[in-house]
């Protein structure tokens, strides 16, 4: 991520400006919401954060080797809405929005099952038109090229 971000700093024009977006590294929520009222909230089990990590030490280096300077920063809640967990399950995966290998994806496999079927219980017992929600916090930052 480091080598992209000097790609970017070469190409762009002095005092041009790049915009970044990527994920906080923390746990998303899986929320169910009936009514618009939240009733369920809890962090998906299992979740791998290496590569908000990444971005996240990728752009702190090439601040500390004074590459862009921080104009503006702002942190945002970004959902994605479902009608089941299986239709939100679905977007998800299409999105890679969940990662791993090994032995890590097995545990994930098994463990997102059983918390499937919990939320899938939560939304029965909240009634017709519940929604469930992926929650993930993000940052946008707009960088200065030096």
């Amino acid at each position: 991520m480091v080598h992209g971000l000097e790609e970017i700093h070469r190409l762009l024009k002095p005092d041009a400006s790049l915009v970044d977006i990527h994920p906080i590294p923390i746990a998303p929520l899986i929320e169910v919401y009936q009514g618009g009222r939240l009733v369920f909230a809890e962090p998906v089990p299992a979740y791998d954060d290496e590569d908000e990590r990444a971005a996240e030490d990728a752009l702190a280096q090439v601040l500390q080797r004074r590459l862009f300077v921080v104009e503006r920063e702002a942190a945002f809640d970004f959902l994605t809405y479902g009608s089941s967990v299986a239709q939100l399950r679905d977007f998800l995966v299409e999105q890679s929005a969940f990662a791993g290998n090994g032995e890590s994806v097995r545990k994930w496999e098994v463990e997102r099952a059983e918390f499937a079927r919990r939320v899938e219980e939560i939304m029965r017992a909240a009634g017709e038109g519940a929604e469930v929600a992926f929650h993930e916090r993000g940052r946008i930052t707009r960088l200065r090229r030096i």
